[in-house]
């Protein structure tokens, strides 16, 4: 096993991300994809998509390409921008890349969006910084 499969492996054990129906679609070294779908269950008392369920979706792909090279991170700093409310309902789906990693600090973009009659609507963009703790998920695997 590899470092990226064991960060799917772990994936597979999130209850948050479980609970919301998020789904790992792609993962590479540098790259991310996911997506779920927004349930009534996720609406604000609007009837549309809360944005906590948006910045979810953000959140578990960070976790995700964050943590895929067998070295604990956390989070430093998040910061979403919404552009668009998605429809109640809709596939929401996440793409996220690394911008720079350091020995201990690494910056990444997301990009998150729907798909309607074929085109990609832009609903939110999100920042994410964190903190490498250089402690391996599984000592048995190089960190890299």
């Amino acid at each position: 096993m590899d470092n990226l499969n064991l960060i799917k492996e772990k994936f597979k054990e999130d209850n948050y991300a479980r609970n919301f129906g998020i789904e790992l679609d792609d993962l590479t070294k540098n790259s991310v994809k996911m997506h779920m779908t927004l349930t009534p269950k996720m609406n604000n008392f609007n009837g549309r998509p809360h944005g906590a369920a948006i910045y979810g979706l953000a959140d578990a792909a960070f976790s995700v390409i964050g943590n895929n090279r067998n070295n604990i991170c956390v989070a430093l700093d998040c910061n979403i921008n919404y552009h668009k409310s998605p429809e109640p309902g809709s596939v929401l789906y996440v793409e996220g890349h690394l911008i720079k990693q350091t020995r201990k600090i690494g910056t990444y973009l997301f990009s998150l969006y729907t798909n309607e009659e074929g085109k990609n609507l832009k609903i939110a963009t999100m920042i994410s910084t964190l903190y490498c703790t250089g402690k391996p998920h599984d000592p048995n695997f190089e960190m890299g």
